[in-house]
């Protein structure tokens, strides 16, 4: 048997970990509290002492200088914050929340390792999910795989007989949101569609009720000033208020009692109430529902949906599931909401570590697909080899110069070379064309697609470019409009490289897309002041 290796849901607000138990069912470990999930909150105590999950969260509020969370929507960007002296960058704190997952893990289940698969959304681009992966490694972990949350989540629930079907996944967590059409049987799970917000969850709809129970009770107990700018209430009333979102996705109604220096009011809150002030959220992640099946359907014309997923703990609200019936007219289908997508990570690890113990490459590639490609990753399921094939989340392009239309000034602007949702391994060839005459060294900058829509505003961008930069030098003063040939191709992970050839002078670039905001040095140090904290017991 292979080693086991534990499945991580890396959330925004809740974290959980699973693995394969003697059962040979996926199984999500409860941590020192005895709870399912761990609120994915970093309290750094001091210069060598951190709290991570619940006491830290309880604190947020008042202790809000050294208290982190939502980090997960910072991922992959270049940002730092300092603890008593020391940088912390996104993939380092999460990778405090790794750490603390899976030494719980280990104790509770007696099991020795370190071997990891994380789940990332579906919409993670280029260094999101590299940001993740290294936040495994600072956290001293094995990191086998990063899978996405939709094929995490089609796993848990289970790919059973020949039947090919067509799924919806709609994945409302603490912070994020993602919608995923694929194609499910026995031997395959193909990503068609993916779209999303990293910056919609739970917690936002926690934010307005937040909002509405905290101007009830100005109103109801009379008062001028504003009690959230005590520390005190607001810690309070943000503890209280997540409890309050969970009463009301069960009952018509829920209390809250808010004390404010001598005043003590009980806040009630009715369903209605908090939908109405949540409407614009939901009507947000049904524009996204829409947008998913229109390009579906302009992917795979005459599309038709046999089951709708319902994922991620915000689901369990009842204005999503009669706002999906309503809009959209679906049966919905219940899964383990926040538990399913570790459940299903756990599934996909322990598949592709039998996949590659036990059968070899070539003869997965026969069992599940003629046409697979080698770089196709496949699974073991139930005995049976499984291949997984994902979409392109966001698109990949290049920097390029045109005249203005309305001015006739040069601008620059980015030129697409591949698209979100195009079916991986991409190869795709274009010839581009110096802009004026005289060229002796030239550029070549990678961007990647940041907005939900494809913009060739240079500013809606992300620059994928390596620091050492991509440059053709000592060129013959070419003439305008000379071509360059260049080749992008994109594995199944996502993964990209581009070439590019002037052919006057016969040289070649490739150029390997940056993967991460940190350098080598970054995640060294990162490393160094990991291991010199202790999470305080």
């Amino acid at each position: 048997m292979p080693d086991t290796v534990f499945g991580i849901d890396l959330g925004t607000t809740y974290s959980a970990i699973a693995y394969i138990n003697d059962f040979d069912q996926a199984e999500v470990i409860r941590n020192r509290e005895g709870d399912e999930t761990t609120p994915s909150v970093v309290f750094f105590e001091s210069d060598s002492s951190y709290v991570v999950g619940k006491e830290a969260k309880n604190g947020a509020v008042i202790y809000h200088e050294n208290t982190v969370s939502l980090i997960k929507r910072e991922m992959g960007n270049d940002t730092e914050r300092s603890f008593f002296g020391k940088p912390y960058r996104p993939e380092t704190i999460s990778s405090l929340i790794l750490k603390d997952l899976v030494e719980a893990a280990q104790d509770a289940t007696g099991l020795d390792t370190n071997k990891v698969v994380i789940t990332v959304p579906a919409y993670f681009g280029l260094t999101e999910k590299e940001a993740t992966r290294q936040a495994g490694g600072i956290a001293g972990l094995d990191v086998l795989g990063i899978v996405t949350e939709p094929v995490a989540a089609a796993l848990s629930v289970g790919i059973r007989g020949d039947e090919t079907k067509c799924l919806f996944i709609y994945d409302l967590g603490g912070g994020t949101f993602d919608c995923t059409v694929m194609e499910v049987s026995s031997g395959k799970v193909e990503v068609i569609v993916i779209d999303g917000n990293r910056r919609l969850g739970g917690a936002d709809w926690d934010g307005r009720l937040y909002d509405l129970v905290a101007e009830k009770f100005r109103v109801q107990a009379g008062l001028s000033e504003d009690p959230t700018d005590d520390e005190d209430f607001a810690q309070r009333l943000l503890n209280e208020v997540e409890t309050c979102k969970k009463t009301l996705s069960r009952k018509e109604k829920s209390t809250i009692r808010c004390s404010y220096a001598d005043v003590v009011e009980m806040i009630e809150v009715t369903r209605a109430e908090f939908e109405q002030a949540t409407a614009s959220l939901v009507e947000e992640t049904l524009d996204i529902v829409q947008r998913s099946l229109d390009s579906a359907q302009a992917k795979r014309p005459g599309l038709t949906l046999d089951e709708v997923l319902l994922v991620g703990g915000s689901s369990r609200m009842p204005m999503i599931q009669e706002s999906l019936k309503a809009r959209f007219g679906w049966n919905l289908r219940l899964t383990d909401f926040d538990l399913a997508v570790a459940k299903g990570a756990a599934i996909y690890a322990q598949g592709g570590m039998l996949a590659e113990t036990t059968a070899g490459g070539a003869e997965l590639t026969e069992a599940g697909s003629p046409d697979a490609e080698p770089t196709d990753k496949m699974l073991r399921l139930n005995g049976r080899a499984v291949m997984v094939k994902n979409v392109l989340s966001r698109g990949i392009g290049i920097r390029l110069i045109r005249d203005n239309a309305r001015t006739g000034r040069p601008e620059h602007y980015i030129g697409f070379l591949a698209h979100a949702n195009e079916s991986l391994p991409i190869n795709v060839e274009q010839t581009v064309y110096t802009y004026s005459a005289g060229a002796t060294e030239i550029a070549i900058d990678i961007f990647e697609q940041q907005g939900e829509r494809e913009s060739e505003v240079v500013e809606h961008n992300k620059e994928l470019t390596p620091e050492s930069g991509a440059t053709f030098t000592g060129l013959p003063y070419l003439p305008k409009e000379s071509p360059i040939d260049i080749k992008l191709f994109i594995n199944t992970e996502g993964l990209a490289t581009l070439a590019a050839f002037e052919p006057q002078s016969a040289q070649n670039l490739e150029i390997g897309v940056r993967l991460s905001v940190m350098q080598a040095e970054d995640e060294a140090r990162a490393k160094e002041i990991v291991a010199s904290l202790s999470r305080r017991v």
